[in-house]
């Protein structure tokens, strides 16, 4: 699984960075070409300390299947911005500190000051690439192109350098708290794209 999840034995420690793991049941999002598919019910261990969620191979199947073969109905479908990172450079420059109730280890745990060729967990090379992902501020949906990263070969982990961390916990913090930025920070979307919402529990 290559966005917000990635299938593993489910033990009760990250094999990443070794925190414990608790079990929790969140929503995983997919790009699929220009649109995105956000899974619910999805029952995942989560790493206590970088945030790293993990499936049993059941549930990564179910999800796999899913992906291959949309053939149910959505629970519904409905649109989200999409920002292109490489007009929000300034952002950062507005607003400092991590985004207020959100989660930020989906962007902030892989930043790396001094982006190394090799991967931090794994130890296999990574190739600078720009990807998009996407992020949960509460309940609200985030999805961002054109981020640099380096990428992992083996366990498809993103790191971030320092500033492009920033600029996403920015935009974090802007659509979380949209009083807390100053007039006139560029938050302008790129497009609007269609996520269609299925639930394993159905």
């Amino acid at each position: 699984m290559k966005e917000n999840v990635r299938q593993s034995e489910c033990g009760l420690r990250c094999k990443y960075c070794g925190y414990d793991t608790r079990e929790d049941v969140i929503k995983a999002a997919f790009w699929m070409g220009d649109g995105l598919i956000v899974i619910e019910d999805v029952l995942a261990r989560v790493c206590e300390g970088c945030g790293e969620q993990f499936l049993d191979e059941e549930t990564t199947q179910r999800i796999q299947g899913l992906l291959k073969n949309p053939a149910m109905e959505p629970r519904q479908q409905i649109r989200v911005s999409v920002y292109d990172l490489s007009r929000l450079e300034s952002m950062a420059k507005h607003r400092r500190g991590p985004p207020q109730g959100g989660n930020p280890a989906q962007s902030i745990r892989n930043s790396d000051p001094e982006i190394s060729p090799k991967c931090k967990y794994c130890e296999s090379e990574t190739v600078e690439e720009l990807v998009k992902s996407v992020f949960w501020v509460n309940e609200q949906l985030i999805a961002i192109e054109n981020i640099r990263a380096r990428v992992c070969q083996r366990c498809n982990v993103q790191f971030y350098d320092d500033e492009t961390a920033e600029t996403i916990a920015t935009l974090e913090k802007v659509r979380a708290v949209p009083d807390a930025v100053p007039k006139g920070t560029p938050i302008g979307a790129r497009r609007d794209a269609t996520v269609s919402v299925f639930s394993l529990s159905d």
